[in-house]
């Protein structure tokens, strides 16, 4: 069997680069040292006992903090039904899944070797596999098949780039692709290019984006950032490499009309917190920390410089506009949902390839505006702040997109009841 094969050569290759990487990691990367490293023997399948349940077991893997707080709604759905295991790839994905108090158990993906593998699904004994959006591990794919676990992918994310990837390398995805059931995708492209990589044996539909369907509501005030009612903020969350120089100078121009103007710049890896310091200083501007203004409740300086995670969400629902980065230099952009669903003005750069249909939808309401650098954010940020009325106007207009969006989730959790039953029969 030719998957068979496969599996058996990217099992080798797997496992033959692994204690060099691990050791360049080690002694290398401080950027990814405690990510790596942080509760490594879950990362090979050294788990705290699971709890047992009569009920069915379905599996639930996310890669990043994104996708375990869009799968929040969809647990509490399925966790009276089910008993729900979740799993991540990342640190921050991973501490997170574990404050979601309806799953039964929760931990790290262990590493995608097959022996390993086998012990997970050994552990957890799932009964219906859930991927989120392009989680895609050849001997996680292939221990589920040949145990004959169902496998569902849902808010399938597959972008045009993402798919040339996939395609050209297809000789070896295609098989693995293949043992997948059911695929509920974000929208018609993502469905398409999915079921051209299955090669029509896969159930692909299109159920929407759960995202839209986050409980977005914050504990948060301008007073617990140190800000004023009157305090005119902006705020740029998930800036890459290559922005913020950017960013400072539309700060720069602003600030010489509008001097309670606040700006919040929250870089997407606080592992580069210092580059970006340098680059702040580089410009002259004179910034605050958030973590001292956290502590201070208050933002005396102009400019902070976000250097704590999780306050993202918080600090945009107290702006006014919101510029979500990776859009400008070629990184495919961040999610633009999460602003819009607090009424905010959403601005991007060109370069929203993963969350294209997002950023299509806000352009269509008048919730978001294309940006193309330092010289066009200041002026369209000029423009909004001129016009409060606009502002108002455009946040309303960002709410009603994402407003329009909604329902994804509960289609999500019928198509899950759906496969289980047809599987297993009605409880």
């Amino acid at each position: 069997m030719m998957s068979t094969l496969l599996l058996t050569i990217y099992n080798l290759l797997f496992a033959a680069m692994l204690v060099p990487a691990a050791l360049f990691l080690l002694l290398f990367s401080g950027k990814y040292r405690k990510e790596v490293f942080y509760k490594l023997s879950e990362r090979f399948a050294f788990w705290n006992k699971l709890p047992r349940s009569e009920k069915k077991t379905v599996w639930l893997h996310c890669a990043s903090l994104g996708e375990v707080r869009a799968v929040e709604p969809l647990i509490s759905g399925l966790s009276s039904d089910y008993f729900v295991v979740l799993t991540a790839l990342t640190k921050t994905g991973r501490e997170y899944a574990e404050k979601i108090n309806k799953t039964g158990f929760s931990a790290f993906l262990p590493l995608d070797l097959y022996p390993l593998m086998c012990k997970a699904f050994k552990a957890i004994k799932p009964d219906l596999l859930v991927l989120v959006e392009t989680e895609l591990w050849p001997s996680m794919l292939y221990c589920a098949h040949k145990k004959g676990v169902k496998i569902m992918t849902i808010n399938a994310r597959m972008s045009e780039k993402t798919f040339k990837f996939y395609n050209f390398a297809g000789f070896f995805w295609r098989p693995f692709v293949r043992f997948i059931d059911i695929v509920l995708a974000r929208n018609a492209g993502d469905a398409g290019r999915f079921a051209r990589l299955a090669g029509g044996r896969t159930e692909v539909y299109v159920s929407g984006n759960i995202k839209y369907d986050r409980d977005f509501s914050v504990n948060a005030s301008r007073k617990d950032f140190g800000l004023n009612d009157g305090d005119l903020v902006f705020s740029a969350g998930s800036t890459r490499e290559g922005e913020e120089a950017a960013v400072a100078a539309a700060y720069k121009k602003l600030s010489e009309k509008y001097a309670d103007i606040k700006f919040f710049m929250a870089p997407r890896h606080l592992s580069r917190i210092e580059k970006v310091k340098d680059i702040l200083k580089a410009a002259g501007i004179k910034f605050s920390l958030f973590s001292d203004v956290l502590l201070t409740k208050s933002a005396e300086r102009g400019f902070i410089l976000v250097d704590v995670f999780g306050k993202l969400q918080s600090i945009y629902a107290v702006s006014d506009i919101c510029f979500v980065g990776g859009s400008i230099v070629e990184k495919g952009g961040q999610n633009p949902i999460e602003p819009a669903a607090y009424g905010k003005p959403v601005l991007f750069g060109r370069n929203m390839e993963n969350f294209k249909t997002e950023a299509e939808t806000l352009i269509k309401y008048g919730g978001g505006i294309i940006v193309s650098g330092a010289d066009d954010l200041a002026v369209t940020a000029d423009k909004l702040l001129s016009h409060k009325d606009l502002i108002a106007e455009t946040g309303q207009n960002a709410l009603k997109a994402v407003e329009s969006q909604k329902g994804a989730v509960a289609i999500t959790i019928k198509e899950i009841k759906r496969c289980m039953e047809a599987t297993y029969g009605a409880e």
